[in-house]
C-alpha cells in the first residue's frame, strides 16, 4: 500500500516528503547556515523549488512571494539599522519571528506551504549572523528562481 496515490491528499507525497528530509538533514549537520556551499545552495534550491512546482505540492508563486516579501523586509530593516548605527550588528529576532509566518501560512494551506515551513524552519534556526542571513535570502532566491523554471503556478 506504501507509495499509492491518495486522491484526497493530492497524490504520492513520498517523493516529496524525500527531498525534504534529505536537504533538511544536510542542513541540520550546520551549526551556521553560512557554512552551506554555495554549490549545495543551488542544488538545494533547485531540487525544492522543482518539488514546489509539482502537481504533488503546487505551491503557488504568490505564496512564496507572501513569504519572500517579509524576508525582504527584513533585510532592508537590519540593513537600515546597520548603516543608521554605522554598526555591522545584526539582529537575529527578526528573523526568528519568520516562522511564526509560515506556520500561519502552513496552518491556512496545509498541503502547499507545509514542506516550505518543514524546510526553512531549520534553515531560520541557523540564522546566527547578517552572513548567515544572507546566505538565507539566497537560498530564497533560487528557489523562487526555480520554482518559476519549473513552471510553478502564478495562482
Amino acid at each position: 500500500m506504501a507509495g499509492m496515490r491518495n486522491p484526497r491528499r493530492g497524490g504520492n507525497q513520498q517523493g516529496g516528503n524525500r527531498i525534504v528530509d534529505e536537504i533538511v538533514s544536510n542542513i541540520s549537520k550546520l551549526s551556521n547556515l553560512s557554512d552551506l556551499p554555495v554549490d549545495d545552495l543551488v542544488k538545494y534550491a533547485d531540487k525544492f523549488g522543482k518539488h514546489l512546482a509539482s502537481p504533488e505540492v503546487n505551491l503557488k508563486a504568490t505564496q512564496i512571494r507572501r513569504f519572500f516579501d517579509a524576508v525582504k523586509k527584513v533585510e532592508f530593516e537590519a540593513n537600515k539599522e546597520a548603516f543608521k548605527d554605522g554598526k555591522n550588528e545584526f539582529n537575529r529576532d527578526d528573523v526568528l519571528l519568520l516562522k511564526p509566518k509560515l506556520a500561519y501560512a502552513a496552518g491556512r494551506q496545509r498541503k502547499e506551504v507545509k514542506p516550505l515551513m518543514l524546510l526553512l524552519g531549520p534553515c531560520i534556526d541557523r540564522v546566527n549572523s547578517r552572513e548567515d542571513f544572507k546566505t538565507f535570502v539566497r537560498f530564497i532566491e533560487g528557489m523562487v528562481a526555480y520554482h518559476k523554471f519549473y513552471n510553478g503556478k502564478d495562482r
